[in-house]
């Protein structure tokens, strides 16, 4: 339970962990996370104020004076050295603090101070998740890579509002940069008005809260992908022959539109750089693409080679889109156990009026810890409404909890082509091996 996740926020100066995390803190407050915090460094002349503001900014995010640890390191003079990280070691063991998960600075940032508090709390901790947070006034935009988002609600707006107040003496530095801006720009990835956005590092060892981690996201599109993404690349294999040298002859427009969806939501909202490449199902570099990533597969049987010759063949695979003789009879969705097919229903002018087609996440057999996405119709229509929603998980919520656990899933659906709406048939969980 995310209740019983013990949250450590780590900052380099009073107002940092504020600054990057507040709303995350406000939601662990409302979940019942308990939640300590360590400052680093505050050994100037004003000390005192500074510890005393803390104090009073934690307590406004739900965190208690005796769960406020201070480190008492030199501003500007922070080294992940042996003093630091020994010392930040036996705070935290004389409080007994054991925690599961860490929210600190992340290093693509211009201040040294920020670069060294995250390797400091890389150094004195194991066998912990980390969240890495950026700082709106030294932030380097082409080196963060956010993965989990918190929306800045109303009611956490006023509570971070409330704690950042309470560090009067830095209210100029504050300023000096609109938060409001920035907190936008990243509300933009996540498609929301507001957010704070977070990177995940997993130490060796880390207890198995992963999930439960990615469920504090509040970005569909980053909680679906984040289960998918292990390596830096994501190919996507489309529609090519039928058989050598037979060209395709058929429309591909909605395949053409589906990609174009996923490839913009990739550009616009995973940074620094969209994972997704692009290449024909007859690629000679398929095997050597399945033997090292993750990969969709975008259109049924008849357009897709490696539909065919491989998801349809996978032993997991329960739902396919499979066909008898191309160009003379549609395509069809095939439930492998039972032997029902769902064929695509079409209008007076012989356009496709009703779909069907699956979507599925499986193991990739051929390495660990990556997947296949499968995302196929009948026709064109059940391939691009599949497209659409590996685009946009958040428009179909109820398709989209369901890949909220792990193993292989396979939703067989139909959609009208008046609503392109996903109509669920049927869902099958598999535990993957």
């Amino acid at each position: 339970r995310l209740s019983d996740i013990r949250l450590l926020a780590i900052g380099a100066h009073p107002d940092d962990i504020e600054i990057g995390s507040a709303a995350l803190l406000s939601k662990a407050a409302d979940l019942g996370m308990a939640a300590h915090f360590l400052i680093l460094t505050d050994d100037g002349s004003d000390r005192a104020a500074r510890r005393a503001e803390a104090i009073q900014s934690a307590r406004a995010l739900g965190v208690p004076r005796d769960r406020v640890l201070f480190a008492g390191l030199r501003d500007g003079q922070l080294r992940a050295d042996y003093k630091s990280v020994s010392k930040v070691r036996e705070m935290v063991l004389a409080q007994q603090i054991k925690p599961d998960l860490i929210v600190t600075h992340t290093t693509a940032d211009s201040h040294n101070d920020h670069v060294e508090a995250n390797r400091i709390a890389h150094a004195a901790f194991r066998e912990c998740i980390f969240l890495h947070y950026s700082i709106h006034l030294s932030r380097e935009r082409d080196q963060f890579a956010p993965r989990v988002f918190v929306e800045v609600s109303d009611k956490r707006l006023a509570r971070k509002t409330k704690a950042l107040a309470l560090h009067d003496s830095q209210r100029a530095r504050l300023e000096r940069r609109d938060l409001s801006e920035y907190e936008a720009s990243l509300g933009k990835l996540a498609r929301m008005d507001r957010a704070e956005a977070f990177e995940v590092s997993l130490q060796e060892g880390a207890a198995d809260i992963s999930d439960q981690i990615l469920t504090l996201s509040e970005s569909p599109f980053h909680r679906f992908w984040c289960r998918i993404l292990q390596s830096q690349d994501l190919t996507l294999f489309y529609e090519a022959y039928t058989r050598p040298g037979a060209p395709i002859d058929w429309p591909t427009n909605h395949e053409n539109a589906g990609r174009d969806q996923l490839r913009k939501a990739f550009r616009d909202q995973w940074l620094p750089r969209s994972p997704l490449i692009e290449a024909p199902s007859n690629s000679p570099a398929l095997q050597h693409t399945l033997d090292s990533q993750s990969v969709i597969l975008a259109g049924g049987a008849v357009s897709n080679l490696v539909v065919r010759d491989l998801y349809n063949r996978f032993r997991s695979t329960l739902w396919a889109i499979e066909y008898e003789m191309p160009r003379l009879e549609p395509a069809y969705l095939y439930n492998r156990a039972t032997g029902v097919r769902c064929y695509p229903e079409f209008d007076a002018g012989r356009n496709v009026a009703k779909d069907f087609g699956v979507i599925a996440r499986v193991a990739n057999p051929y390495t660990a810890g990556e997947h296949v996405i499968c995302a196929a119709g009948a026709s064109g229509l059940g391939t691009h409404v599949a497209l659409e929603f590996l685009s946009d998980p958040g428009s179909e919520p109820e398709v989209a909890k369901n890949f909220e656990v792990r193993g292989n899933v396979q939703i067989a659906f139909s959609v009208r082509a008046d609503t392109n709406k996903i109509k669920v048939l049927d869902t099958h969980h598999e535990q993957s091996t």
